[in-house]
């Protein structure tokens, strides 16, 4: 990801002033991963938490997303997580983060119980972690990504990952693995995608049913009000501005990136 900004209001508000760690939910899901890899994982069989074809009970599609089979497995789904996530929780807000995140995931595994290809239990937070790529292309679709250490398009890169994931897939299910060998299941990566994006396209059609989700009624940000805040920043400066008309501004521009998304 290539940022540019170097103003230092963006930097103090961006990064925080407050260097500690805030325990959102981008931080919590990572810090319990790493707990569990490495004080529970030395102890347990991590294959009875994964989603067992053989096995399988519903509490694995939760358990299965903290369980990493090794220190690549978990630094390179933590560090995807770590990247978009913040993104998305700041515009889905933490309680619908944790529920975007889980029900994908969840999804993901059931994709994985239903299309298997070995014995072995399916284990990793990938599908969750896809869901979450998806969002912040769903989000951002022409802000500029480095995959592979070329730039694209987020949404570029969203085709590419998609069409990859399918075409691995399809070669797995001609070449399946040897008994034993678990390998990677892309059935679940393909699912995690689908489940993030479905939740995005059409949740709004679904939450307002379901009554541990509410929606939060976002007070309209007058015009006359930003004008003003906007003279005052050209002549005073980002520092200028008092912590109350800096939220007026970051609320006037998402509802702004909302109406575009939309």
């Amino acid at each position: 990801m290539r940022y540019q900004y170097s103003s230092d209001g963006f930097k103090k508000d961006f990064y925080g002033q407050n260097k500690k760690i805030k325990f959102n939910a981008v931080n919590s899901i990572c810090i319990l991963n790493v707990i569990i890899f490495l004080f529970l994982n030395p102890l347990i069989n991590i294959s009875s938490f994964g989603v067992s074809p053989n096995n399988f009970q519903f509490w694995q599609l939760i358990t299965s997303m903290f369980i990493h089979v090794d220190l690549l497995h978990i630094g390179f789904n933590l560090y995807i997580l770590w990247m978009f996530g913040g993104h998305i929780e700041s515009i889905l807000g933490t309680k619908i983060f944790f529920i975007f995140y889980f029900l994908s995931g969840a999804l993901a595994g059931l994709c994985a119980y239903f299309i298997s290809f070995s014995a072995s239990s399916t284990v990793g937070a990938s599908g969750a972690i896809f869901a979450v790529v998806i969002a912040y292309i769903y989000f951002y679709p022409n802000r500029t990504i480095s995959f592979w250490f070329i730039p694209f398009k987020a949404q570029t890169v969203g085709l590419i990952l998609f069409f990859s994931q399918l075409i691995l897939f399809l070669l797995q299910i001609k070449y399946p693995p040897s008994p034993g060998d678990g390998g990677i299941s892309y059935i679940s990566h393909l699912g995690g995608m689908c489940a993030g994006y479905l939740y995005l396209k059409f949740g709004r059609f679904i939450i307002p049913k379901i009554r541990f989700i509410k929606k939060k009624k976002v007070k309209v940000v007058n015009i006359n009000d930003i004008d003003k805040i906007l003279d005052k920043l050209k002549l005073e400066g980002w520092d200028g501005l008092t912590d109350s008309e800096k939220s007026k501004l970051y609320k006037a521009s998402k509802e702004k990136q909302q109406d575009t998304i939309n």
